[in-house]
């Protein structure tokens, strides 16, 4: 039984002042933090007016669904609909066998009620230090006229869900280790999109992002067919990783193989995927894992676009002195240029590129030539000779013998 001071909301914790009060709220786990609301009014209007709440639910918290449930149900009756800034849910299974998230779902749905402004979803099942991958099903898209940020991992994102016409003021969309299976991702507000850490794409066909005010892009290390990118006219930033598991190889590096099953028959020839997408960034990085090899960014050169716009590139070793001189070309702006180049095999011994060269091309507006290389060696200095063919002096060009980041730089 509670004694006189804790049932006042006196001694040590009733001289909290409100800041201290808010610090110890922010620590506690959803289930302690309702339990709070017995010890006085100012507790329990406190913890219903925070604006920020992290609704973590495992299996050490809840060993029964029935417990789970009850809390939310309790949580949701007590706290009211006060607005929210921001909302971490990280589920709960509601029935193993079945693998459902009803009372998940009824989180998102009262966090959207609250006109939460960022919110942040993520779903797994704790055992013995591993994680049971149990991803939330999305089939619907979300509804709100507050929600600006919105973060997902451990999603499996279905047909219109990824539909954000009725989330009119979202600006940044963040995916990682999603289950992409729709058609399209499609926004007129959004701002920034980064997917990332392995999220899988359709192997059938290429979803489309429609977001003409995107400003940031980040598409790295994904699975699957690459997406189609739409016109981004205010693009500012991107970057992309392609790895060995996008399905963007070809083995005898063809539109037209013989084996059936190969990715490069879903390539639309007359569009390109990425570039056409990209041809508006003002810094852009074009990396790849280049154990493979990767057909798309030299496809889509053959219709490439003008990058009107585009003052800093960087670029790995998946080109070639040809497609490196395209580029250029198409670039008319660009003022720094930076090569990733871990191996350097495939410049030994090649040839065209110079012959390519006009006359009168020469790259006037290029300041600096920024390369990153294990070692200065044969091939290095065929690029330093390609270079020097488009005007580049050695005076602009700066050598690191390091092996090349292939992080987010800008």
């Amino acid at each position: 039984m509670l004694n006189k001071n804790a049932a006042s909301g006196k001694g040590h914790f009733g001289d909290l002042t409100d800041d201290l009060l808010w610090h110890v709220l922010s620590f506690l786990p959803v289930a302690d933090a309702l339990q709070t609301c017995v010890l006085d009014t100012r507790w329990r209007d406190h913890w219903r007016r925070t604006t920020s709440l992290p609704l973590i639910f495992d299996q050490l918290s809840f060993p029964s669904s029935e417990r789970f449930k009850q809390l939310v149900k309790l949580f949701i009756h007590l706290r009211g609909n006060s607005p929210l800034d921001k909302c971490k849910i990280v589920g709960y299974v509601d029935d193993e066998e079945e693998c459902t998230y009803t009372n998940t779902m009824l989180l998102i749905q009262y966090a959207l009620k609250c006109q939460v402004k960022e919110l942040l979803l993520s779903f797994a099942v704790e055992r013995d230090d591993d994680i049971e991958y149990n991803p939330l099903i999305l089939d619907v898209p979300l509804i709100s006229q507050h929600l600006k940020t919105l973060h997902l991992k451990w999603v499996y994102l279905k047909r219109s869900t990824l539909n954000f016409s009725r989330c009119s003021v979202l600006e940044e969309l963040e995916m990682q280790q999603c289950n992409i299976d729709a058609r399209r991702i499609s926004s007129k507000s959004l701002k920034h999109l980064y997917i990332t850490n392995f999220c899988s794409f359709p192997a059938e066909f290429h979803i489309r992002i429609f977001a003409p005010g995107l400003i940031s892009l980040q598409l790295d290390d994904h699975h699957g067919l690459t997406p189609y990118l739409e016109y981004m006219p205010s693009l500012e930033t991107a970057y992309v990783w392609l790895d060995h598991d996008c399905y963007h190889s070809c083995r005898i590096n063809r539109q037209d193989c013989e084996y059936d099953h190969c990715s490069c028959h879903a390539y639309p020839v007359e569009e390109g995927v990425l570039l056409h997408g990209l041809s508006n960034a003002v810094n852009l990085e074009l990396l790849g894992n280049t154990y493979t090899e990767l057909f798309i960014y030299r496809w889509d050169l053959e219709c490439c676009p003008i990058f009107d716009k585009l003052k800093t590139l960087s670029l790995n070793e998946w080109f070639t002195t040809i497609d490196l001189l395209c580029i250029l070309q198409h670039s008319p702006v660009l003022e720094v240029l930076t090569l990733k180049l871990g191996s350097t095999k495939k410049f030994v011994g090649a040839t065209g590129a110079q012959e390519k060269i006009e006359q009168s091309f020469v790259c006037s507006h290029l300041e600096v030539v920024n390369i990153e290389c294990g070692k200065v060696d044969e091939g290095v200095h065929k690029i330093l000779k390609f270079l020097s063919t488009c005007g580049i002096r050695r005076d602009q060009i700066s050598i690191v013998e390091q092996w090349p980041s292939y992080r987010f730089s800008f």
